[in-house]
């Protein structure tokens, strides 16, 4: 009886270390824009202030008196939202390597107007600017990072097999795969929303999703409650 549930009780834990490598690497990073009438109006002064061409800002101040660029704004979508996960990062420094900068494509953005079109652009744009900036810095971050996931889906590997063969130090890969991957991902959405805040529009938001909170969760539980089941077993025995 006490065999059956120690083999239970290892599976449980197996299955637990299993869900939070699953949330943490596929759950998203959101970008979410609340007021994008707001970030339009914010975008196309920077288009504007950025360029020398003169006629382009004739054009735009022809289109605000004359009212048609708050009917091109109102053909925005109410809210502007994009989702990354752990694994679509590490895709985006695949496509980074191959050709030195990012497309709407690689980003999934699409456009039904020609003003989300000029957004999406000059979204990618700033992106691409902040990378060239410090692209000697990013090289080196991305070649960390795209090391650091199979590091992570090893080490949550290691910590299941030690938990099948009862090892009470297998919370300590688990803890550390859960919160370095937690910990990318935090860095991630903070240096993307202060980065995104100052180039594009101050009302971008860039946010962890529930599910990566509940994978660490997770995680950090199976490793505490792992740790006082072993230690539980050999009182017993």
């Amino acid at each position: 009886m006490k065999s059956i549930v120690n083999i239970l009780l290892r599976l449980i834990m197996v299955a637990c270390t299993a869900i939070s490598f699953f949330l943490l690497l596929t759950s998203n990073v959101s970008l979410k824009i609340n007021d994008t009438q707001a970030m339009g109006k914010e975008v196309i002064n920077r288009v504007v202030q950025e360029s020398d061409n003169s006629n382009l800002k004739i054009g735009v101040q022809l289109l605000e008196d004359t009212g048609l660029e708050q009917t091109l704004l109102d053909q925005l979508p109410k809210k502007y939202q994009i989702e990354m996960s752990y694994a679509d990062l590490y895709r985006l420094c695949e496509k980074y390597n191959e050709k030195g900068k990012l497309s709407t494509t690689d980003l999934g953005l699409t456009s039904k107007t020609k003003l989300e079109e000029i957004i999406n652009e000059y979204l990618v744009k700033q992106i691409n600017n902040k990378l060239d900036e410090k692209s000697e810095e990013i090289s080196h971050v991305i070649t960390i990072y795209e090391y650091s996931i199979f590091g992570v889906g090893l080490l949550f590997l290691l910590a299941a097999i030690l938990i099948i063969f009862g090892r009470a130090w297998a919370s300590i890969p688990l803890t550390i795969a859960a919160l370095g991957s937690f910990a990318v991902l935090w860095i991630f959405s903070n240096e993307a929303m202060t980065s995104l805040q100052s180039r594009v529009y101050s009302g971008i938001l860039v946010t962890l999703s529930s599910n990566i909170w509940l994978g660490l969760i997770i995680a950090i539980g199976t490793a505490i409650v792992w740790a006082f089941i072993v230690s539980l077993m050999k009182r017993i025995k």
